[in-house]
């Protein structure tokens, strides 16, 4: 009875660590993954280290409430991250100056282009 026992505690305790380290796994790819945008478009725009260090976090918050919506099961997904995306779009306007906000979201978007003749005039 007692191995039983142990078993099942063993079980129990295995099945709560296993969805936290999937979370910290999905949080630092998210993490690199903001990272990687972020030196991407200060390459592309060239803002300071200091804006990329706060875009950085703007840009991994996103993600990650982005992925907690859509792990969501009583949400309406699209309506919540619609209010995310327009929280975020904010935060940036904050964040850039009004040349460098449209540059980022240009390029986002994709309608600016390295091979376009008006590439970052």
């Amino acid at each position: 009875m007692k191995k039983l026992g142990l078993l099942l505690t063993a079980l129990i305790a295995i099945a709560a660590i296993a969805p936290a380290q999937k979370t910290g796994i999905i949080a630092d790819v998210l993490k690199k993954s903001a990272e990687e945008k972020v030196a991407r478009m200060q390459e592309m725009i060239g803002f300071d280290d200091n804006k990329a260090r706060q875009l950085n976090e703007l840009e991994f918050t996103f993600l990650l409430d982005v992925q907690k919506v859509e792990n969501c099961c009583l949400c309406n997904r699209k309506k919540r991250i619609e209010k995310l995306k327009t929280a975020r779009e904010e935060g940036l306007q904050k964040l850039l100056p009004r040349d460098e906000y449209m540059k980022y979201h240009s390029i986002e978007n994709e309608l600016l282009r390295e091979n376009n003749p008006l590439w970052l005039r």
